[in-house]
């Protein structure tokens, strides 16, 4: 199993965008984000954005991992 990081799939005014899957394979993680819920802020679950438009993904981790994340204006 590896952790798949897409970074920035789709525009956020003033902000950011990030999917993050746990899957075996590239092919899998897509799928896994497609039948994925989203969340913004608090509130779980919201719309998601468009996975169909995900490409390669930005990093892929070996597992276990861990990350720190900031977004800040």
């Amino acid at each position: 199993m590896k952790l798949f990081i897409w970074a920035e799939p789709h525009r956020v005014l003033y902000g950011s965008s990030m999917v993050i899957a746990v899957a075996e394979t590239v092919e899998d993680a897509k799928k896994l984000a497609a039948a994925s819920p989203g969340y913004r802020f608090a509130q779980y679950p919201n719309a998601p954005g468009n996975a169909s438009d995900l490409k390669e993904p930005t990093r892929i981790v070996d597992l276990p991992c861990a990350e720190w994340h900031e977004w800040s204006e």
